[in-house]
């Protein structure tokens, strides 16, 4: 009798182990074995030869990581000089992506509502070191006391995603901003504001709820009104699960095979990493920056200075207010990358110098992705010349 069991037990696992190899196979995505061409823009004649060392320097990163597909830009001196994109926006269907398709940026959406408070600085509308309880007076009972500058500057010391996957993977709708800041609105601090430094996507999430109360208007109003129509981004849109038209469709690299990414909702942190764009668009949000039109002086100086701790030391990732700073033999540099579900994608600014790169694919590396900063400065090296 007891064997009888055994036998049984093993079949029922053996059957179980079969099936879940059968939907893991089913589910894996392979791109078709030949190499698509590099579908590109030169805007300008004087950049030709960067422009096709730019199509060589794209194929070459599909060719080398297993990307459904990418898509990059460089601008120079504010005018968009090249754009192209290679691969596919639905690898089992081989539809191929374009110049206009929409990608996740993530975390470079907190550039996008970075420069959007700056604009309400610039306007008298919100103050960088007033409390969030000046404009939120019923927020965390009260208590919350960091300021807009450690939101902006993960000074704040509320937290990021916890080890919950289902935060990654997000699939409630919040129906606003006020809901959605609820989510870490009586969580207890990591530390006391200005005294330590915590990446924190829902801290931008409480932060789009301040400046909702403090232009008494919609968070999404705000970014289309101070950032998108000012720069002339025309497509980059919140990434809501209706979004017309719709992005890329978005894939997990786990083990080096491509799995469909599963469904999700961005509702709770669209000004953290709740953006769509391409890299065309994030381009001519590099150019208004660096054109000195979008930002007063002093604000885009903010924006781009190293938030200081309490101490007086500089925060250990060098985070401005919604960048990082840097630079490198071709001098000083402010960047962002992003990682979202099913994104991947990094934008590059050199102030002095005019160049601006963006790149985005429809993938997130699970384990260990290509060097996005390495690869931006490559590729903006090619129009340095």
């Amino acid at each position: 009798m007891i064997k009888k069991l055994v036998v049984g037990l093993i079949a029922v696992i053996a059957s179980l182990i079969a099936l879940t190899a059968i939907y893991i196979f089913s589910i894996i995505e392979k791109r078709p074995g030949e190499i698509p061409e590099v579908t590109s823009v030169a805007h300008g004649s004087d950049y030709g030869a960067g422009a096709k060392e730019a199509d060589a320097w794209l194929k070459a990163l599909y060719v080398e990581n297993n990307i459904p597909s990418v898509s990059a830009a460089v601008g120079v001196n504010g005018q968009l000089v090249w754009s192209g994109v290679i691969g596919y926006d639905d690898v089992k269907g081989r539809a191929p992506a374009t110049l206009n398709t929409l990608y996740r940026i993530g975390s470079i959406s907190k550039s996008l509502t970075a420069v959007a408070a700056m604009r309400m600085v610039d306007k008298g509308q919100i103050r960088l070191d007033e409390p969030v309880n000046t404009y939120v007076p019923d927020f965390a009972d009260g208590k919350a006391t960091y300021t807009i500058r450690q939101l902006l500057s993960h000074q704040s010391g509320v937290r990021h995603y916890s080890q919950d996957i289902s935060e990654s993977f997000n699939s409630k709708a919040y129906p606003d901003t006020r809901t959605a800041a609820a989510f870490v609105e009586h969580d207890p601090l990591l530390f006391e504001p200005g005294k330590g430094f915590h990446y924190s996507t829902y801290g931008y999430t409480v932060l789009a709820l301040a400046m909702e109360r403090a232009a008494h208007k919609p968070f999404e109003q705000i970014v289309n009104d101070e950032v998108l129509t000012q720069a002339g981004m025309m497509l980059t849109r919140q990434n809501k699960v209706d979004a017309t038209p719709k992005p890329v469709k978005p894939y997990l690299l786990i083990n080096g095979a491509l799995i469909e990414a599963p469904e999700d909702n961005a509702s709770h942190k669209y000004a953290g990493a709740g953006y769509l764009s391409t890299p065309s668009d994030l381009v001519r949000f590099g150019n208004a920056l660096v054109a000195r039109d979008i930002l007063t002086p002093k604000s885009r100086e903010a924006l781009w200075t190293p938030a200081l701790l309490a101490d007086g030391k500089i925060n250990p990732e060098y985070y401005a207010l919604g960048f990082r700073v840097g630079g490198d033999k071709h001098g000083p540099f402010v960047h962002h990358g992003g990682t979202a579900n099913g994104g991947y994608s990094f934008l590059l600014i050199y102030p002095e110098t005019g160049i601006v790169v963006a790149l985005t694919s429809n993938y997130t590396p699970m384990d260990v992705g290509f060097d996005r900063l390495a690869k931006a400065q490559t590729l903006a090296a090619l129009f340095l010349r």
